[in-house]
């Protein structure tokens, strides 16, 4: 059977007759509502977990210790990172040249605040504004996505449904509620990893390319890039595919799609390099202003341990909980027959979350968010229950997430 749930061996066939539906003796009945197709369906499923979301955490934020904050919901939804990019949107990289103070403003890429900027100077829309919307459509984009990745490896609906539900409540999944960067680099990346498995070679490099200007993580994308080409060109000299001209050779795509995908990070790095008067002047950033380094994870390690044997608070519990869920599920992931590039995304992603230093050891979550696939074969498991089953638990589990997102922003003051 085909992908598409389409057997191309009997499309041909001749169809039966139906017999008739008997008559009610109603003169009119009430027509069926249309079906909707996949995307839609995964695009509502998205959005009606983002909307119980923000329902929930409208509440919260009235009751108990949440009231004595004084957080309103739009100051949830544009702290943390949100502040950082909406000074970017507004007023650029401000930087003068010398006061490492004010050098943490690299280390946020210009993707995010670049799209809310052109939205922004439309009359009437405020950056906040500007910025949740923008986080709006990247995560319907996302949704989307995921839904043509799902049936694209493994043909099955209720699987690539159950992947969207189960990304949209991971944990720190809150921030596709918030004025964060994360939805539309997952956009990016899904479709680029999409282009990837259709072959669309061009497609994949410049999405990737775009995602380099969002997030760091677009790494993980390139080397991916990278992988997938060079599969693709060792398949074509086993084939003995004949080379001819370079317009029609089966090298030239997958060799431009790796020369593309870079050149978004690397450009971003190179305008930080000159604007510190540093080569390293992203990583020099990154460590003195953010206190973030490459340290293998043994600082991960060292937290995780001290959870475990000390007297952690309710905050380090729910990130360890979370950090050592999405370390298994990576395991537990690689059991799935999928191209092995997209193996590689995925290592990537989780490698590069939990092997630096754990200073914001509360946003790792949210830095595996990327890590789509890793809903795969939690989709698999999960695909024989009842719909009747499956729509509570995917409630409770965005109930519990959008709680554990404000509590860690609010309650601990920890950035997710």
């Amino acid at each position: 059977m085909s992908l598409s749930g389409v057997n191309p061996d009997i499309d041909d066939a001749p169809v039966p007759a139906q017999p008739e539906p008997p008559r009610t003796g109603r003169r009119w009945s009430v027509p069926q509502p249309p079906r909707l197709s996949l995307p839609v369906t995964g695009m509502l499923i998205f959005a009606g977990i983002r909307v119980l979301g923000v329902a929930v955490a409208a509440v919260l934020l009235g009751h108990g210790k949440y009231q004595l904050r004084h957080w309103s919901l739009v100051r949830w939804m544009r702290s943390s990172d949100g502040g950082h990019y909406w000074s970017i949107a507004a007023h650029g990289y401000t930087y003068p040249a010398g006061q490492l103070a004010h050098a943490s403003v690299f280390s946020w890429f210009p993707g995010y605040p670049a799209v809310i900027d052109s939205i922004a100077w439309l009359p009437g829309v405020t950056i906040v504004a500007a910025g949740l919307v923008v986080t709006a459509v990247a995560g319907l984009a996302a949704a989307w996505g995921l839904t043509a990745l799902g049936m694209k490896l493994t043909g099955d609906p209720r699987i690539s449904l159950l992947m969207v539900a189960i990304w949209a409540v991971a944990p720190s999944s809150t921030v596709l509620s918030m004025m964060y960067a994360e939805a539309l680099f997952c956009a990016l990346a899904i479709w680029a990893l999409v282009a990837l498995v259709s072959r669309r070679w061009l497609t994949a490099g410049g999405l990737t390319l775009l995602a380099g200007t969002v997030r760091s993580t677009a790494l993980a994308l390139i080397l991916t890039v990278c992988a997938a080409a060079l599969i693709a060109v060792i398949q074509a000299v086993r084939a003995r595919q004949p080379f001819g001209p370079w317009w029609r050779a089966p090298w030239w795509r997958p060799l431009a799609a790796v020369l593309l995908a870079p050149l978004g990070l690397l450009g971003y790095l190179g305008y930080v390099a000159l604007a510190t008067h540093r080569l390293d002047g992203w990583f020099w950033v990154e460590k003195h202003t953010c206190h973030m380094v490459f340290d293998w994870g043994t600082s991960t390690l060292r937290v995780v341990k001290g959870t475990l044997l000390g007297t952690p608070s309710v905050a380090q519990v729910l990130v360890v909980a979370a950090i050592t869920a999405a370390a298994l599920l990576t395991l537990w992931s690689l059991t799935e027959r999928i191209p092995v590039y997209l193996h590689v995304y995925t290592i990537v992603v989780v490698f590069l979350a939990l092997t630096t230093s754990a200073n914001w050891i509360s946003s790792k979550p949210r830095f595996v968010l990327p890590a789509v696939l890793l809903a795969l074969p939690v989709a698999r498991l999960l695909a024989p229950l009842r719909t009747s089953v499956l729509v509570p638990l995917i409630g409770v589990l965005a109930v519990a997430t959008t709680w554990f997102g404000l509590y860690l922003t609010v309650i601990a003051h920890w950035t997710p």
